[in-house]
């Protein structure tokens, strides 16, 4: 039973191999192209970020959904919409995950969540409005 344990103090005993510089070179080149591949990424969720809140943010607003030419007669969201909408919702959930994965900072993401709470606003059937009558 000693004998494994005596092994292994031996083991952690011996120094460190040299390494030929040839490897630390490649190491390197690789380390610089994983980070320029984030910085890429991040880029590009940025961008996509903003694309998708400059749509958010300056489609009209529309007080009568009769009015809306995307909205059938029954006031739910036509199927082309919907799908714009889903592909808006996937596009800023992945900026959100590369935004996470860098350790992006709070002011960064909240926007993020606005644009996509306001993107799910879109998707949630709309309750006809009750006029009163007198």
């Amino acid at each position: 039973m000693n004998e494994p344990s005596r092994i292994h103090e031996q083991l952690r005993a011996l120094p460190e191999p040299e390494l030929p510089a040839a490897i630390w070179q490649r190491v390197d080149s690789r380390r610089r192209q994983r980070v320029r591949r984030r910085k890429m990424g991040a880029g590009i969720a940025a961008l996509a970020m903003v694309a998708v809140m400059t749509v958010t943010l300056l489609s009209p607003i529309t007080t009568a959904p009769e009015r809306d030419p995307n909205l059938s007669l029954a006031g739910q969201p036509r199927a082309s919409s919907m799908r714009d909408v889903h592909e808006q919702l996937e596009a800023l959930d992945r900026a959100l995950q590369t935004a996470y994965d860098r350790g992006a900072s709070d002011a960064e993401i909240a926007p993020m969540w606005v644009a996509r709470n306001a993107l799910l606003c879109n998707l949630r059937p709309r309750q006809p409005t009750q006029k009163n009558r007198t």
